[in-house]
């Protein structure tokens, strides 16, 4: 065998090999982020409950936020923007309706949608790539409602103050 033809051949095992120690890597990221993030989502759900018997509970709130916050740099880490991006993206629609004492009925119902669709999204992820078989058209969906709900409360509330 030439020195060319042995060198493809070990240039070609090196890039099997690197791609399995890839997908091992992954597996084992999988591994770690599905449980810390149904840890996470379980408390999430905690949170939310309490702020749908306590609205606008201040501790409840902050749980929530820090949770979503944690949640966000997990998928960060484990290489999954799209959770990692809906719950940046989540936590910061939540802090600006929370400063502003928002946090309705409606808008911790969409909170729940949200918080379901992350667990699905968790569940769904493909263990060997790491990848999401999906689009993210219900996560704008949400974000959007989210964000309407919050801009309506606020016009409301500015009315009333006049």
């Amino acid at each position: 065998m030439s020195a060319i033809r042995r060198g493809r051949k070990f240039a070609i095992h090196d890039q099997w090999r690197q791609r399995m120690l890839s997908n091992n890597d992954w597996q084992h990221k999988h591994d770690q982020f599905l449980s810390t993030s149904q840890a996470l989502l379980y408390t999430s759900e905690e949170c939310l409950s309490h702020l749908e018997l306590i609205p606008n509970d201040e501790d409840a709130t902050g749980c929530l936020l820090t949770t979503l916050r944690k949640l966000g740099q997990e998928a960060e880490a484990a290489s999954v923007p799209c959770i990692a991006d809906f719950s940046h993206q989540l936590c910061v629609l939540l802090k600006t309706g929370h400063q502003a004492h928002e946090l309705s009925q409606e808008t911790l119902l969409t909170v729940k949608n949200c918080l379901m669709l992350i667990s699905w999204q968790v569940e769904l992820l493909d263990p060997q790539t790491g990848e999401l078989p999906m689009d993210n058209n219900e996560q704008l969906e949400l974000l959007e409602k989210l964000a309407s709900g919050s801009t309506a409360s606020t016009s409301a509330k500015d009315a009333a103050r006049q």
